[in-house]
């Protein structure tokens, strides 16, 4: 089949007009506005992380599938083939994939992206979050926990290694994972925000939990049967004096 050059692909994307407008599907990746940035002088250049033999072999056997007729599809291939993807758009690539239901071939897609931006904490989630669909849980375990490691406060982070813990009936660490992802941000119990939570039977705990240690010891609420003092009066307004009697003549 044939390929197109880096040159083309620039010119496909300028043409296309490849940018999400408002009403696109949420789930289609989309290739940035800005033009990618020129080729760097040798001399001050870092070499391009190339993908390695296996990726490139992914994209050669995507080209062949009906996302080889897909021109935002291609636009990706090409520049990740070519080594000038940033990770965010390799990132985009691998969860339109895994949404696309390709999961184990969009891990060697992710796990490129993660090599790419290795700091990134929305990066190694985004890693756990696949390989947890693609059935690695030991490999999920330890994208959530270097996200943690990189970002302390990640409630997602927290919960989805919760998540990964249940699966495994490992529910005490489950437990502490969930309770620490409500602490860090309630409204993960809010299924508008995380549907998940309607099949979580040990979110339920975790909320009285955090409940009993906010309302005290006995976890019930207390009721106050004095009323509140009531406030002193002010000084009674002085009475007018009378007017004076006239005198009898």
């Amino acid at each position: 089949m044939r390929h197109r050059s880096p040159a083309a692909t620039l010119l496909a994307l300028s043409v296309l007009g490849l940018i999400a407008p408002p009403s696109r599907a949420a789930d289609e990746p989309t290739v940035p506005k800005t033009p990618l940035a020129g080729p760097s002088t040798p001399s001050t250049a870092a070499a391009a992380v190339m993908p390695d033999e296996a990726l490139t072999k992914s994209i050669v056997q995507l080209r062949t599938t009906s996302l080889g007729t897909e021109p935002t599809a291609v636009a990706y291939m090409d520049l990740i083939a070519a080594g000038r993807a940033t990770a965010p758009q390799v990132n985009d690539f691998a969860a339109y994939l895994a949404k696309r239901g390709m999961p184990k071939v969009a891990l060697g897609f992710q796990e490129y992206a993660v090599k790419l931006q290795p700091a990134d904490a929305t990066l190694w989630l985004n890693l756990g979050t696949i390989r947890r669909t693609a059935g690695s849980a030991g490999g999920a375990i330890s994208a959530f926990k270097k996200t943690i490691e990189l970002d302390p406060g990640n409630a997602w982070a927290h919960y989805n290694l919760g998540a990964v813990y249940d699966a495994e009936k490992n529910y005490d660490s489950a437990i502490e994972e969930y309770r620490r992802a409500l602490v860090l941000d309630p409204d993960l119990a809010d299924p508008r925000k995380n549907p998940q939570v309607v099949n979580n039977d040990n979110l339920l705990a975790v909320k009285l939990e955090i409940y009993r240690n906010q309302a005290g010891s006995l976890g019930l609420p207390l009721l106050q049967m004095q009323k509140p003092a009531a406030k002193p009066a002010g000084k009674p307004a002085a009475k007018p004096a009378p007017e004076p009697t006239p005198e009898k003549p």
